[in-house]
């Protein structure tokens, strides 16, 4: 064999070692760099590619509308409700304790179909393939928190479903934008960005004017963005969770979500776990099932902002 096909020879022969050794370090789940799953509630599962859904049952093909069998008298189709926020709210834990419903099936995925423009323009057949399968009992629900304050959402779910019924969790608006600030904060430090102290992002320059063009200020404006869900939805429509009574008391606020959606009370006390190390509650199926939490990046302690500017 000649040099240069030699020098090539042992080059491929490298390349397919290294590429070998990652896939078995992938194997054993030793390779950095991965996206960290939240724990997934029995009856939600992963798919292949890392995302999370909410049936055994195999779905048809991710959209495809092909591939797959379901249950007889199970359907996917357009939500009977929406989850709309607010960011940073909860949104997720209350997603994850009304999965405990046995009538509730859940969307996993935050689909954003009314706030982006390229899943919208693919259209409902689209969208109703995003959905998990559900008998005529079941109530079909999707959280998106980016809805709330988007401006073209509202009327896109009117135009979808005009009766359908909507759940917006709130908190605290001060709490929740530092809770969106620290999510900005890590987001920012684990890609080696450039990070900004809060009082120079919250706040106009040289002033203690709150820049409301800030996002995470912005997204706690709550009057702006109700108002324009208001314009095309009766308030017996809209249930408003408080967010900062779910987290203490989720129970009471789990049992107004039973009844807006005109379900029995089926969840109970047992199912709903205190994590004193986390700070809030974990859930379980049953009493004999282990209990699940909420991923590292949820509940996590807020970047420190001075008294003082919590103030204004």
């Amino acid at each position: 064999m000649d040099p240069i096909r030699c020098k090539v020879f042992l080059a491929c022969l490298c390349l397919s070692l290294v590429v070998f050794a990652q896939i078995c370090l992938i194997g054993f789940g030793t390779v950095g760099n991965y996206k960290e799953q939240e724990t997934p509630l029995p009856g939600q599962f992963y798919d292949s590619d890392g995302g999370q859904r909410t049936s055994p049952l195999p779905e048809l093909g991710r959209g495809s509308g092909k591939g797959g069998r379901r249950e007889a008298g199970h359907l996917q189709r357009i939500p009977d409700c929406l989850i709309i926020g607010v960011r940073k709210g909860g949104t997720r834990a209350l997603l994850d304790a009304m999965a405990l419903h046995p009538q509730i099936r859940i969307a996993r995925k935050e689909v954003h179909f009314f706030d982006y423009n390229d899943a919208y323009n693919k259209g409902t057949d689209w969208y109703r393939e995003q959905m998990p399968f559900a008998n005529a009992q079941q109530v079909t629900v999707e959280k998106t928190p980016g809805y709330f304050t988007s401006e073209v959402a509202p009327e896109r779910v009117y135009r979808t479903s005009p009766d359908i019924k909507i759940i917006l969790i709130l908190r605290d608006p001060v709490v929740r934008t530092i809770s969106d600030f620290t999510q900005v904060y890590y987001t920012k430090k684990e890609r080696h960005k450039p990070i900004q102290k809060f009082e120079d992002v919250a706040f106009l320059p040289n002033s203690t004017t709150i820049n409301t063009l800030y996002k995470p200020i912005r997204n706690s404006l709550y009057v702006d963005h109700l108002s324009r869900w208001l314009k095309f939805f009766n308030l017996n429509q809209i249930l408003i969770i408080d967010g900062d009574k779910f987290i203490i008391d989720p129970l009471s606020e789990l049992q107004k979500v039973e009844r807006f959606l005109g379900l029995p009370h089926n969840i109970d006390s047992s199912q709903l776990v205190f994590n004193s190390d986390k700070g809030f509650y974990c859930f379980r199926r049953d009493a004999d099932r282990p209990v699940r939490c909420l991923g590292n990046t949820k509940g996590r302690a807020h970047v420190r902002i001075s008294a003082k500017r919590r103030l204004f």
